[in-house]
């Protein structure tokens, strides 16, 4: 296997890993969207979340035939970490309320290196409890209710979310359960646009609040991995210093 293309897919499931550990319309359509919004949160036990100080969860990765440990972090307000093991290295990455940060071996150094572009916007939306749709306006988002799809078989409804900074992400929200069943996003790694798609299943109950604990990713089309949650615990103690960037180490 090419150690640069491995690297290249390992950074790209990174941060799209992150980006999933989250979900001015038209006035014809806005009776309608909010009461999709209203049964989609009842559905999912959005109140329960709100209650939650903390949430640490452990899966892992299938991808390129490796298994891939992984734990991420999320406090309010605003602080996320995420931890993967790859073949015996830890990649890292946090946002501490402020600032974000990384340490990837693709980079060739241990060192924590700063976030800034599509990878800080990532993390930082990682840090985002409740997820994107709650309260979307307050956060400067639009929401649009483009219609309804076939899925398989499922009717869904297509929500359009655009934060504000522009970027987009598509919602494909069962109409009869109200659980979201796929999200697509376009990312960027190293400068090049690539549009990901998330397949959502394997909704389990933890403590009142539903979430899928299983997630299959493709890119442009293509299958890339498979994240799987197996354990989710809420209101656990969690020092801080986890989401700080830690010190770089002197030079010898």
């Amino acid at each position: 296997m090419n150690p640069e293309r491995n690297l290249m897919e390992m950074k790209r499931a990174f941060m799209a890993i992150v980006s999933v550990a989250m979900l001015c319309q038209g006035t014809a359509h806005a009776q309608g969207l909010n009461e999709i919004l209203d049964r989609y949160f009842k559905a999912i036990g959005q109140e329960k979340i709100l209650n939650v100080q903390s949430q640490v969860s452990t899966g892992k990765i299938l991808q390129m035939g490796m298994e891939i440990p992984f734990k991420t972090i999320t406090k309010r307000p605003n602080k996320a970490y995420m931890e993967m093991d790859i073949q015996g290295t830890s990649v890292k990455m946090a946002y501490d309320g402020e600032r974000g940060w990384a340490i990837q071996p693709w980079t060739g150094s241990a060192d924590p290196v700063d976030l800034v572009g599509p990878e800080l916007r990532t993390v930082k939306e990682m840090a985002d409890f409740d997820g994107s749709l709650w309260h979307y306006a307050e956060k400067g988002h639009q929401l649009e209710l483009e219609g309804t799809e076939d899925m398989d078989g499922t009717e869904v409804y297509v929500l359009k979310l655009t934060q504000k900074d522009g970027h987009v992400f598509h919602f494909y929200i069962d109409a009869e359960k109200y659980i979201a069943l796929k999200m697509r996003t376009k990312l960027e790694v190293n400068g090049m646009e690539t549009e990901m798609e998330a397949l959502m299943s394997d909704f389990t109950n933890v403590n009142g609040y539903l979430m899928p604990f299983r997630t299959e990713q493709s890119f442009d089309g293509q299958p890339s991995m498979t994240m799987i949650y197996e354990d989710v615990k809420f209101d656990e103690k969690i020092d801080d210093n986890i989401f700080r960037k830690p010190a770089v180490a002197p030079a010898e």
